[in-house]
């Protein structure tokens, strides 16, 4: 599995940097997570990680909030979009459970629901910035399978150090103990820019 960081508050070298989160999954499918806060900065970003929009197939939106869904107008996207059972955007909405292959949603709380990947009986969990609560997306994560990391926002969590129980764990925007959680060894620090290949 490939994952794209295309948006994050934190940027390498060429990308630009803004509040908001968005990355690409590439898992059999390629799913993109989010479209960040901002238009020209979510276009800019794509073409410099050279990923061609209309060879995605798929969108997931955690939840409806600026800073995730901006960029969805900067785009011209044809296929589904997957969005919270209780959002207002036009798309698909999603109740828990397995959507596509492999792919899951927590199911919506607090407006915002977290994305699964499953592969080999592992769960990578995928969080926007986490208002449905940390604790309850792992519960959820831990009923398909065995849970090999987080990536995303984590908010207000604060009992971090259940994360050093996982393989990975990349703190990104809109998670106020950041630095702290990227001091652990299984941290992989979050920014626009980043490409990660993890194997289930």
């Amino acid at each position: 599995m490939r994952v794209r960081i295309i948006y994050d508050n934190k940027a390498m070298d060429g990308m630009k940097k803004a509040w908001g989160f968005s990355c690409l999954i590439e898992h059999g499918i390629r799913i993109l997570f989010d479209t960040g806060g901002n238009g020209d900065i979510f276009l800019h970003n794509l073409q410099k990680m050279d990923i061609d929009v209309s060879k995605i197939d798929a969108i997931f939106i955690s939840h409806d909030h600026w800073d995730h869904v901006t960029g969805l107008k900067a785009i011209d996207f044809a296929g589904p979009i997957y969005v919270p059972s209780s959002s207002k955007i036009n798309g698909i909405r999603l109740d828990k459970g397995e959507f596509l292959p492999g792919f899951i949603s927590t199911g919506t709380i607090n407006g915002e629901h977290s994305l699964l990947v499953k592969s080999n009986g592992k769960i990578l969990i995928f969080t926007g910035c986490s208002h449905n609560g940390v604790e309850n997306v792992i519960r959820t994560a831990e009923r398909y399978g065995e849970i090999y990391g987080i990536i995303g926002g984590f908010h207000d969590f604060e009992r971090v150090e259940i994360l050093k129980n996982y393989r990975m764990v990349m703190p990104c925007h809109c998670t106020r103990l950041k630095e702290k959680i990227e001091r652990f060894d299984n941290a992989i620090e979050c920014m626009a820019g980043k490409v990660v290949e993890i194997e289930l």
